[in-house]
């Protein structure tokens, strides 16, 4: 069976027929072994359809048109052809392909049968100029997803420089990593260690890491004993990726389980926190550790993240402003109500997350224009209307971006909400409809769309 997703065909025949298309569906079907829906989708996406409906329709309007065309970029990238991708970027032509396009150039290159180093340098071209890594393609999957199914590790190192996020998922939702270990790669196993984060190269750390997701505090703490330098050093991990909040993780930030790298945390994660904090975890590990717990959720936690508050409490850690706003932008109340008990000073902020009005009316008028401008983000990540109204009241730019989330605006976060009386209060504001986010380059209607938010989406199309 052929894992090589096969070359885009280009326009329809000018006068297509849907029974010429149904045979060379069930025959790739048969050659396959696909199902023949899934053959019919492919055979769809090779002529620059989203659906098998959209291709019947083309076919049966005899629709050889434009918009039925693979764009030339894409020709030329699936045929690793440097020359002719080169002069196709100097004329100016839309780097991601037409918008009407399942699968970018991008796509295309890292899909193509050419050789590896061909392919590696059409990637580059492309992302030297502007091309998006993270522009979803047949299936919702990304160029990353198509590289790492077939390689080589160059190419998957060369995507995730470019921007490529490793955690994306397709309509399935598979990762790439999921794609390399069922991909035929000959560096799959290369491949599959990059793509499973985090890389741990230190046999040591894996093994203290391993004893923490088992819950063996006998075994860790001998490990500690015998090298006690593994509460102090890093996880070094591959340099393509970027700095984000786990790179290069210490070892006592595991207790968190944020990202969550243990599917089921062990009953004795308390001990387990304890016995590292005995054999002396440095003040920064005890604060940034804190800030990973509370952005967490108890579930993930396996239900013990208020002990291991706690418990990390008591060790001496130390909450930072930024903590509190990435919890309550994860909107995670419980945890800072805690902190709150245990004496925490209420900020305009955190009154805004949780929907203390009388105490954030009080607040507002002696904020910071920070303050005033976080308050806002996370009333309406939390759906707190009123909050968002006083802080709007108070100054706030409807139009700034998030505090957490940097890439989007409160609209955006409103509509991925379905947050119809936000929305409306928002617009009513002034938000502008047409500002695209930084991350995904789309519009708040366009993040409705992608994310099945009806309510939203209805109400933004009334606005155009």
């Amino acid at each position: 069976m052929s894992t090589t997703p096969p070359g885009p065909k280009g326009r329809l025949p000018t006068n297509p027929s849907q029974e010429n298309l149904r045979k060379q569906a069930k025959r790739l079907a048969k050659a396959e072994g696909l199902r023949l829906t899934a053959a019919q989708r492919r055979l769809a996406a090779e002529y620059g359809h989203r659906t098998w409906s959209g291709l019947m329709r083309a076919a049966d309007t005899s629709a050889g048109t434009e918009a039925c065309d693979i764009s030339s970029l894409s020709l030329a990238a699936a045929r690793a052809d440097a020359a002719e991708v080169r002069t196709l970027l100097a004329q100016g032509v839309p780097v991601n392909g037409h918008d009407d396009e399942v699968n970018t150039p991008l796509w295309q290159a890292c899909a193509s049968d050419k050789p590896a180093d061909q392919r590696i340098a059409i990637v580059r071209l492309l992302l030297e100029a502007g091309a998006s890594p993270l522009q979803q393609c047949e299936d919702r999957a990304t160029p990353l997803h198509a590289a790492a199914r077939v390689g080589p590790l160059e190419l998957v190192e060369t995507l995730i420089r470019g921007g490529a996020l490793s955690w994306m998922g397709d309509r399935r939702h598979k990762t790439a990593l999921d794609y390399a270990r069922a991909g035929s790669a000959p560096d799959r196993d290369a491949i599959v260690e990059l793509l499973d984060r985090p890389v741990i190269r230190d046999p040591n750390f894996r093994t203290a890491v391993a004893a923490i997701r088992n819950g063996d505090v006998d075994g860790l703490g001998h490990l500690l004993d015998q090298h006690p330098g593994l509460l102090h050093m890093r996880a070094i991990e591959p340099d393509c990726y970027p700095r984000d909040y786990f790179r290069d993780p210490k070892l006592f930030w595991f207790i968190a389980n944020n990202p969550i790298v243990m599917h089921k945390v062990p009953a004795n994660i308390v001990a387990i926190t304890q016995a590292m904090i005995d054999r002396g975890v440095a003040q920064a590990d005890l604060d940034g550790t804190l800030e990973l717990v509370i952005s967490n959720s108890d579930e993930s936690m396996g239900g013990h993240q208020a002990e291991v508050l706690a418990t990390l409490l008591a060790a001496g850690a130390n909450v930072s402003p930024w903590a509190l706003v990435v919890a309550l932008a994860h909107r995670q109340h419980a945890p800072v109500q805690a902190l709150l008990d245990y004496g925490l000073v209420l900020t305009a902020p955190i009154a805004a997350a949780l929907g203390r009005n009388e105490e954030l009316a009080a607040l507002l008028p002696r904020a910071s224009a920070e303050d005033r401008q976080t308050a806002l983000g996370l009333a309406v990540i939390n759906w707190q209307l009123e909050a968002a109204r006083l802080c709007l009241d108070a100054g706030a730019d409807v139009n700034s971006l998030l505090p957490v989330h940097k890439h989007s605006t409160p609209l955006h976060q409103a509509a991925i909400n379905d947050d119809l009386p936000m929305l409306e209060l928002l617009v009513a504001r002034g938000a502008k409809l047409d500002t695209r986010d930084r991350l995904w380059n789309g519009t708040p209607l366009g993040w409705a769309v992608h994310n099945a938010k009806r309510t939203a989406e209805a109400y933004l199309r009334s606005l155009m």
